[in-house]
């Protein structure tokens, strides 16, 4: 069992099934070691060697194995490559430097193998350094050692430090999710006390749930990023004061919010491929989740994700344009808004702000604030003070038949025939 040092950072059962296999691979001895150069955990099946259990067995042997390692395990995380020595019994060793976070945790070791036959040369130097022990002996299991080229022994180096990257790199993203899991889980808990705090009755039913999705839906639709994760946090906790933190019921609920982002998303002009892979990926994923917090930092992820699909762009100065001039249309739909009048308040021109939005929303200025207009037109229609003559003129309209015809091209039916159906 790996100690706490690298257990708090890699996952033990993940490090033996990798690095087990990768000894299995390649037929060498494999061990991890902290920074003292003590042994962590013996990795695969492959015990040390009899002629390294035969030093090992003296005190003075064993001492001397240890400052061996621990001397390359420093120098391995000093360069951060595979470091390669011979330990003082004379065999050839690799230490590959285990670092995660910039935190040094210690090394794998792998080797313990000649780069030659054994020569009287050999025999004489491993005698006069271990002394203590028998010599006869040592000779005989000296014939048992593993005999590799220097080509084999970098290759399987080059191997392991590739094998121990892919471990680092999944611990750190690990580390993150787990980071972002707990400020989701704090982010929740400040939400349910600031509504205790207001004695807020803000969710007493599903009607006004879905009232509040349909807002978020329609933000989705018009690639509205802060508003759509604004509204989203919301509802999460809506839901989660409904549900009583059924764990069950939320993830169905999830799952359904999870869907109806993607169609809006698509109906806003993202890649339906793209969109649908990732909400597959989602359900996979969601599938197991257990914790609360994963639930929802999970579906901030994918929306988040959808949201980048209709409104993806590569130049950061055509990115802050975009999007305040979205934001400009956001503020003053319900004005005579003009193309000129929006390049004006950016400082630019209205030929160069009306490629931007061929460019990178792919529909014209007008069709965008046409789309605002409706999706406004379809929240005020919701309600029954609201005349269809009123909604007309609220959100910009000077005719009411072209507000109808507009509308009816967008929603598939007349602005008195929706809201009639609404009641």
């Amino acid at each position: 069992m790996l100690k706490r040092t690298i257990e708090n950072f890699l996952d033990p059962k993940y490090l033996e099934e990798i690095l087990a296999s990768f000894s299995k691979a390649t037929g060498l001895y494999i061990e991890a070691v902290n920074r003292k150069g003590e042994t962590l955990a013996i990795l695969g099946n492959k015990c040390r060697s009899d002629f390294c259990q035969f030093i090992r067995s003296h005190s003075k042997g064993e001492k001397k194995c240890i400052e061996s390692y621990k001397e390359a395990t420093l120098e391995a995380a000093k360069w951060n490559e595979p470091y390669f020595f011979r330990c003082h019994a004379g065999l050839v060793i690799w230490a590959v430097p285990i670092i995660v976070d910039n935190v040094f945790l210690g090394s794998i070791i792998c080797g313990q193998v000649l780069l030659w036959k054994p020569d009287e040369f050999f025999l004489r130097q491993i005698k006069k350094s271990n002394s203590a022990l028998d010599f006869d002996t040592l000779q005989q299991k000296v014939k048992n050692l593993c005999i590799a080229s220097p080509e084999q022994s970098q290759a399987a180096a080059d191997m392991l430090f590739v094998v121990v990257n892919h471990l680092v790199k999944r611990t750190i993203h690990t580390l993150e999710e787990e980071h972002a899991y707990h400020l989701q889980r704090l982010q929740i808990k400040a939400d349910l006390e600031s509504r205790k705090k207001k004695n807020s009755a803000q969710f007493t039913d599903y009607a006004t749930y879905l009232k509040n999705e349909r807002r978020f839906l329609s933000y989705i639709r018009l690639g509205d990023k802060t508003r759509a994760e604004s509204t989203l946090k919301n509802l999460l906790t809506d839901l989660l004061t409904k549900t009583a933190g059924d764990k069950a019921t939320l993830k169905s609920r999830i799952l359904e919010l999870a869907s109806l982002s993607s169609r809006a998303a698509v109906e806003g002009g993202a890649d339906a491929e793209q969109v649908m892979v990732k909400l597959q990926d989602f359900n996979n994923e969601i599938d197991n989740i257990e914790r609360i917090e994963e639930f929802f930092f999970k579906v901030h992820k994918v929306i988040a994700e959808f949201l980048d699909g209709i409104f993806k762009l590569a130049d950061k100065k055509h990115l802050s344009l975009v999007n305040n001039a979205r934001n400009f249309i956001m503020e003053n739909y319900q004005k005579p808004l003009t193309l000129k009048a929006t390049a004006d308040h950016l400082f630019i021109s209205p030929s160069h702000l009306s490629r931007l939005f061929r460019l990178e929303l792919d529909c014209t200025f007008n069709d965008y604030l046409t789309r605002v207009r409706v999706e406004k037109a379809v929240e005020l229609m919701k309600k029954p003070e609201f005349s269809v003559e009123q909604v007309s003129k609220a959100i910009g309209f000077k005719s009411q038949s072209y507000f109808a015809e507009v509308f009816r091209k967008y929603i598939g039916v007349t602005p008195l025939v929706y809201k009639n159906s609404l009641f």
